[in-house]
C-alpha cells in the first residue's frame, strides 16, 4: 500500500467518522500537539545553540535528527496510551465541577457506582439531567471521557 493509498483511507475514514469519534479524535490531537512542542522547542533551541556557539553545521544536524526519531518514539508511546478507552453505560448520578475544566462523575453501572476523574470532555455531561441512562467511553491514562449516548 503506497502513501497516497494511505492518505485516501485517512480521508475516508475522516469523513465516515460519528461525532463521538470526531469529539475523541479532537481531544487526543489537541493532548499530542502538546506533548510535540517540548521537541520542537528543543530542536530550535539547539539550532540557536549551534548558530552561537559556531559549531559545524552537521553537528548541530545530527542533534536535531537526534532529538526528532527520540520525538518520534515519545509521541507514539504517548499515542498509543491515549487509544485506549473503557465502556461506561448506566445511570449519571451527579456530575461536578472541581475546577476550570476537571470534572467528577459518578455513574451507577451496575450495583455499584463507579467514580470517573474527567480532564476532557466533561462539559457534555453538564448538559444531562441526573438519573438519564448515559454511554461514555474514558481513558484513564489521559482522563478523556467522551459521551456517546443519552437517553
Amino acid at each position: 500500500m503506497g502513501i497516497r493509498d494511505k492518505f485516501a483511507e485517512q480521508y475516508a475514514r475522516q469523513k465516515t467518522m460519528t461525532g463521538p469519534e470526531k469529539k475523541a479524535n479532537d481531544i487526543i490531537s489537541k493532548l499530542m500537539l502538546q506533548k510535540a512542542l517540548i521537541p520542537i522547542v528543543v530542536m530550535i533551541i539547539l539550532v540557536i545553540i549551534g548558530f552561537i556557539a559556531k559549531l559545524p553545521w552537521w553537528a548541530v544536524l545530527i542533534a536535531d535528527l537526534a532529538v526528532a526519531v527520540a520525538a518520534f518514539f515519545y509521541l507514539k508511546k504517548a499515542g498509543e496510551k491515549y487509544q485506549v478507552f473503557t465502556p461506561y453505560v448506566g445511570n449519571l448520578i451527579s456530575i461536578e465541577k472541581k475546577n476550570k475544566n476537571e470534572y467528577v462523575a459518578l455513574i451507577k453501572q451496575g450495583k455499584k457506582p463507579v467514580r470517573l476523574d474527567i480532564k476532557h470532555g466533561g462539559e457534555d455531561l453538564l448538559k444531562v439531567k441526573k438519573n438519564s441512562i448515559v454511554q461514555i467511553t474514558y481513558n484513564a491514562e489521559g482522563k478523556i471521557a467522551v459521551l456517546v449516548n443519552r437517553h
